[in-house]
C-alpha cells in the first residue's frame, strides 16, 4: 500500500555535515579578511590626488560589504549544515544579497570611472581648444605686424 503524499519523507541525499571542511574554510576566510582589511587601510591612506573621492567612497563601501560577506560565506561553507535548512537558507540568502550588492557597487564603480574619464577628456579637449585659439591669435597678430 502506498502512503499518502503528506506522510512521505524524501531523502535529499545530502550529508548532514557542512559543505566543506571547517579546517580548510576558516583559515582561507581569515586570510581573505586580512587582505581585505589591508586593502581598506590602503585606500584610506591614499591621497585625494591619487584617487577621486567618488571612487574612494564606492570602493570603501564595497570593501566593507566584502568584510561582512567573507565570514558569512565561510560560515555557510564550513559551519552551517544543509540538514539545518532554516539556518542554512538564511545564511546563503544573506551571502547572495551581499554579493548582489557588491556586484551593483562594481557596476556603479565602472559607470563612475566612465564619467571621470569623460570629464578628463572634456578638460583635455578644452585645453587643446584654448591653446589652438591662443596660437592662432599669436600667428594672426604676428602676420598683421608685418612678420613673415
Amino acid at each position: 500500500m502506498i502512503a499518502p503524499a503528506r506522510f512521505v519523507q524524501y531523502h535529499t541525499g545530502m550529508d548532514t555535515g557542512p559543505i566543506a571542511p571547517t579546517w580548510f574554510v576558516l583559515p582561507l576566510a581569515l586570510i581573505a579578511l586580512v587582505l581585505q582589511a589591508g586593502y581598506l587601510i590602503a585606500i584610506r591612506e591614499l591621497g585625494s590626488d591619487r584617487m577621486p573621492p567618488s571612487r574612494r567612497r564606492i570602493r570603501v563601501a564595497t570593501g566593507w560589504l566584502s568584510m561582512f560577506a567573507i565570514p558569512l560565506s565561510a560560515y555557510g561553507f564550513g559551519i552551517a549544515r544543509p540538514s539545518e535548512a532554516g539556518t542554512f537558507t538564511v545564511v546563503w540568502m544573506m551571502v547572495i544579497g551581499l554579493i548582489a550588492a557588491i556586484v551593483m557597487l562594481a557596476v556603479l564603480d565602472a559607470l563612475n570611472t566612465m564619467r571621470l574619464h569623460r570629464k578628463a577628456g572634456n578638460k583635455v579637449h578644452r585645453e587643446l581648444r584654448e591653446n589652438l585659439r591662443r596660437d592662432l591669435q599669436e600667428i594672426n597678430e604676428h602676420r598683421d605686424r608685418g612678420g613673415s
